[in-house]
């Protein structure tokens, strides 16, 4: 595979010759030095950058994966190769469109709670009017009070934004109003009435795991608006090794090999038997190693990191057991 340095990648497929504010310099992310710089994410940052003088430049990719497989590095990566702040947006079931586009925030700084709490509005009423609300806390009607999402500020401003999870999303016209942002340059329109018009560098990442449970299939009319997708698969065992060693500072490289082969057993039998109701990956995988760097003892640490993450079900874990981790390590008195 190809080793990608960060000193050849870092800053180095800029979109503009745009001077950053301080605090957006701040917000442009910082690569550890553990990290593995993916094939998929210095392509995402060459088709970023080559087609910036199109008229269609490429601005919207997917990333889908299992956990721990890297999207959200590999999010974190694009907009430190493209030198611009990276902001952040997880879904849930729950999550509506005013939840991505914003809504109004009642600014009732001196306000001194004068109206008495029987007065005072409900949810209800926030939901339905803010507007109105603001007008009987402060006695001033002003449409204007609203703060920018995460997303909202990357349309406006011109940042990396990663829209973790929209899968999720119960709602299935919530992604689908999201259209007129993923169109390039389009606008979106607020509510407060203001139209905001997509700045030429923002990038969205959409990040997604298709095989969570709650998870859905992406709506069509965004997998068709994204200029690149691709499918992140787990890394190799070699690679498992180094980054867990870098992450973690464990200096046992056999040893870390021998607890590699068992999370990857664990993960292909997880699939072979249809386990769906827990995750066994990278994540889990560095858990298990600094547990065993407090224990010295992998055995025990395995039970609580890795078996207990993979799945919930007495069976399945006792069949992990017997079927992965005892065949590189034996059961501890």
């Amino acid at each position: 595979a190809t080793s990608y340095q960060k000193e050849d990648f870092v800053g180095k497929y800029a979109l503009s010759n745009r001077i950053l504010t301080d605090r957006e310099k701040a917000m442009v992310p910082t690569l550890p030095d553990w990290y593995i710089i993916p094939k998929e994410v210095v392509r995402v940052c060459e088709h970023a950058k080559a087609t910036t003088a199109s008229n269609q430049p490429m601005r919207n990719f997917l990333f889908r994966g299992e956990a721990g497989t890297g999207k959200t590095m590999g999010a974190q990566a694009i907009a430190a190769g493209l030198n611009l702040p990276y902001t952040l947006m997880t879904c849930s079931a729950n999550t509506e469109i005013t939840d991505l586009v914003g809504q109004f925030i009642p600014d009732t700084n001196g306000f001194h709670g004068s109206t008495p709490i029987e007065d005072l509005p409900k949810i209800s009423d926030i939901t339905m009017h803010p507007p109105s609300v603001y007008m009987m806390l402060t006695g001033e009607y002003d449409e204007s009070k609203t703060v920018d999402t995460p997303l909202v500020e990357a349309i406006r401003h011109g940042y990396v934004c990663e829209l973790q999870e929209p899968s999720c999303i119960a709602n299935p016209g919530v992604l689908v109003g999201l259209n007129s942002l993923l169109d390039n340059c389009q606008v979106i329109t607020l509510p407060t009435g203001e139209r905001v018009r997509r700045h030429p560098d923002t990038v969205i990442v959409v990040t997604t795991n298709s095989d969570y449970s709650g998870c859905r299939d992406m709506n069509q009319s965004v997998i068709s608006r994204m200029d690149l997708i691709y499918d992140m698969e787990a890394p190799d065992l070699n690679t498992m090794v180094k980054r867990v060693m870098n992450v973690t500072g464990f200096t046992d490289e056999q040893e870390a090999t021998k607890m590699a082969i068992v999370v990857r057993d664990i993960a292909e039998r997880c699939r072979q038997t249809m386990i769906t109701d827990g995750s066994c990956g990278m994540r889990e995988f560095k858990s298990w190693v600094l547990s065993t760097m407090v224990t010295n003892d992998p055995y025990e640490s395995a039970l609580s990191t890795i078996i207990s993450s993979a799945s919930a079900d007495p069976d399945n874990r006792a069949e992990l057991i017997s079927a992965c981790l005892e065949t590189q390590y034996s059961k501890t008195i």
